[in-house]
């Protein structure tokens, strides 16, 4: 369990937090001036006044008459300065593909690609020519690149710079974030757990906002994070939630274990279709699971009671407020879900029951990657926080 952090509050982190609220009442509106700043943001005029005239010094911010029709004289609004600005996000969770995404300052996508890594080329030499492509492209857009977030599809070492090389073998040597840093020249680089990213806009996006949270995502990998308080989980080893790689079946001999991962996930239930001789899309067997098809229910739902059984396990080790389930195919996970909110109404006459709210995860792929953006931004605020020459008053 995580350790809530009480922070010693000084002159100088006071006026961080003042920096990084202010910009962020900047992004949201584009017509905010220095009384609004004061009100919205509960600090006084003298002290809007410090920082907004770092910030002008800085060139982050201008200061322009408002554009609103009105008589007499217009007041001056507050923006970010036009050069900026741009995040990247990437995603290499896939062994087949990558895809990219560029957004400007304020959240508008302005690219998105998709790429299909050619045969005969290392991991390595394919992303080395996705990120020139990346580059290429981002000379055609006018701001300047002030972070880029990279999904990877296992734990991440930030000590050792290193990503977890299970399912592509190619990262066993790969510095992930010197790697970026070299490439864009930039520090503002993330290297963010796909299931953490995915489980920070659940956790995020929920309203009012649980406790704590498990999210389970089961499509051609299997993973979970859970997240207390707003404060992610992740373990000594930041291998926390690798829900995958338990066992789930000891038949005598090491050689016999089986992982989770090689049980339920979506490449786990086509080789069980391939093993039964049956050529059909994985599609088709969820659309004949929902019809009742027989031998479509016979293949499944030993998957979905394994899925059950786990679940309801790690429910006992972390107690979440709610259970987030979510996969790279939207109808599998929905079937999962399905399966487990009727295992757990029988259930519910333990002598002591497990209450918890189940739910289908709301975001998507590239909304998940949307939810990278803003940390990637808030990342970006909190370096000119922390790089402003002067304190000021407060």
């Amino acid at each position: 369990m995580t350790i809530e952090k009480k922070q010693i509050l000084t002159v100088k982190n006071i006026r961080n937090i003042n920096i990084e609220n202010m910009m962020q009442s900047v992004l949201r509106n584009k017509d905010i001036n220095r009384s609004m700043l004061a009100k919205e943001n509960s600090i006084s005029l003298m002290t809007v006044k410090h920082i907004v005239d770092d910030l002008l010094e800085s060139k982050i911010l201008i200061e322009k008459d408002s554009d609103g029709v009105g008589v007499g004289r217009k007041p001056k609004v507050l923006e970010i300065a036009p050069h900026y600005g741009n995040i990247v996000c990437l995603n290499l969770t896939s062994k087949d593909e990558i895809s990219f995404l560029v957004y400007d300052i304020y959240g508008k996508l302005l690219e998105e690609q998709s790429i299909t890594l050619e045969e005969g080329r290392t991991y390595k030499e394919a992303l080395e020519a996705v990120v020139n492509k990346v580059k290429k492209k981002l000379e055609s857009i006018s701001t300047v690149t002030v972070g880029i977030a990279v999904f990877v599809p296992s734990a991440y070492d930030a000590n050792l710079d290193l990503v977890n090389y299970d399912l592509i073998p190619d990262f066993k040597e790969l510095h992930m974030k010197l790697f970026f840093e070299q490439k864009f020249e930039i520090k503002n680089i993330l290297i963010l757990h796909d299931v953490f990213a995915a489980a920070r806009a659940e956790y995020d996006s929920s309203f009012p906002k649980e406790e704590s949270q498990f999210y389970f995502y089961c499509g051609y990998g299997v993973g979970g994070f859970f997240i207390h308080k707003d404060e992610p989980v992740t373990g000594a080893e930041n291998m926390a939630g690798e829900v995958g790689k338990m066992l789930v079946s000891m038949k005598g001999g090491s050689s016999s274990n089986e992982i989770l991962e090689d049980v339920v996930s979506v490449s786990a239930v086509k080789q069980i279709l391939k093993k039964h001789g049956m050529e059909m899309r994985f599609s088709e067997l969820l659309e004949r699971y929902r019809e009742g098809d027989r031998q479509a229910v016979q293949i499944l739902d030993p998957v979905l009671n394994t899925v059950d059984r786990v679940l309801y396990n790690l429910l006992w080790v972390y107690n979440p407020s709610r259970v987030v389930i979510d996969s790279c195919k939207e109808e599998y996970s929905s079937i999962i879900t399905e399966h487990f909110q009727k295992f757990m109404e029988k259930m519910k006459n333990d002598a002591i029951p497990i209450h918890v709210q189940i739910t289908e995860a709301q975001h998507k792929e590239y909304q998940t990657m949307k939810g990278s953006f803003y940390m990637v931004r808030s990342a970006w605020i909190e370096e000119i926080a922390e790089g402003l020459r002067s304190v000021g008053d407060q």
